[in-house]
């Protein structure tokens, strides 16, 4: 009878079956290295996100000592006695002969830093809260 001898297939190269000793050094030498590296290189990562943070952050203060500035810019641009100065001198008005009182009735207005344009939208007079079915969809937890 004949029989057909099957020749051994090896899946892994002779390199890595019988790696010899210089060549397993040299591989965990590597291998070591590049573990030591990590924490170098998430340091620096960390490092150059500290610095990112901290220019965001004085970016953020500059821009809010500007709206201060602005804040008090429209603050004295709309004091009474600027106004009275520069109708005096600009336009040359004087000071009435005779002063009226006039009564009103309703209660002043709140004062505003900013204009209104820049405030959030106040709801009309006909429209109401959101429906109670409303309310109750956003308490459920949809996607």
């Amino acid at each position: 009878m004949a029989t057909i001898q099957k020749t051994e297939r090896h899946l892994l190269p002779e390199f890595l079956r019988s790696p010899s000793l210089p060549t397993l050094l040299i591989i965990s030498a590597l291998v070591i290295g590049a573990a030591a590296l990590l924490p170098l290189v998430q340091s620096s990562i960390a490092t150059s996100t500290n610095g990112n943070v901290r220019g965001l952050e004085q970016q953020r203060d500059d821009w809010q000592a500007r709206i201060q500035e602005k804040e008090l810019e429209v603050t004295t641009m709309a004091s009474l006695e600027r106004i009275e100065e520069a109708a005096k001198t600009d336009l040359k008005m004087v000071e009435p002969k005779e002063t009226r009182y006039i009564r009103v009735e309703e209660a002043p207005p709140e004062p505003r830093r900013l204009p209104s344009r820049y405030l959030p939208h106040a709801p009309k007079e006909g429209q109401s809260g959101p429906a109670i079915w409303e309310q109750l969809l956003d308490w459920l937890p949809l996607p």
